[in-house]
């Protein structure tokens, strides 16, 4: 909304950037339904950007993807939009998401292979280490490239639980699971 950037340059003083912010601000929309609708399609949006931008990390791209993102984030900015057309614009950002974690999961599968059923290490080692989180895979397995051989334990917890399961990464073995649990002494 172009209303949103007018006059932000000229707020220099806390109380005034305050007061510019309640109303421009998420909460400045009083609609809760509309302001909820439009939240939810930016959150879905955020997500399928993620997945989509992984994907492209390891070369694989779809167009009506990009067109789909690009549509909802025009839309929410109507200021006629009603709870209607948003239903519909989050129901077809929920596809969008659909998409990009089938293209993520066909870049996935394709670079690091099909995940497998796999006994995962747990546990804490002596050497030095570095805990990855996040969901690129990409980024992942370059620093478990750079890291091979060089007394650097690597490992992953939460979101990146996954990528234990992929072949590609079984090679690296330095490559574990933390495991917070005191039960988990290996």
């Amino acid at each position: 909304d172009p209303e949103m950037s007018r006059g932000l340059g000229d707020v220099y003083k806390r109380q005034e950037y305050e007061a510019f912010a309640a109303h421009v601000g998420v909460l400045s929309m009083h609609d809760e339904d509309i302001r909820s609708l439009k939240q939810l399609v930016i959150y879905g949006a955020k997500g399928a950007a993620a997945y989509t931008e992984h994907a492209l990390n390891l070369g694989f791209e779809d167009e009506d993807i990009y067109e789909m993102l690009e549509n909802a984030l025009a839309e929410i900015c109507r200021p006629d939009i009603d709870a209607n057309e948003l239903t519909a614009l989050v129901l077809n950002v929920g596809e969008c998401g659909v998409k990009a974690m089938a293209l993520l999961d066909k870049a996935n599968t394709t670079a690091y292979g099909n995940p497998e059923i796999t006994k995962v290490n747990i546990g804490v080692r002596k050497n030095p280490a570095i805990l990855v989180s996040g969901h690129d895979l990409k980024d992942f397995e370059e620093l478990l490239k750079q890291t091979a051989g060089r007394g650097v334990d690597i490992y992953t917890h939460s979101e990146m639980l996954p990528a234990n399961y992929y072949p590609a990464f079984k090679k690296y073995p330095h490559f574990c699971l933390l495991y917070t649990s005191d039960a988990a002494d290996d």
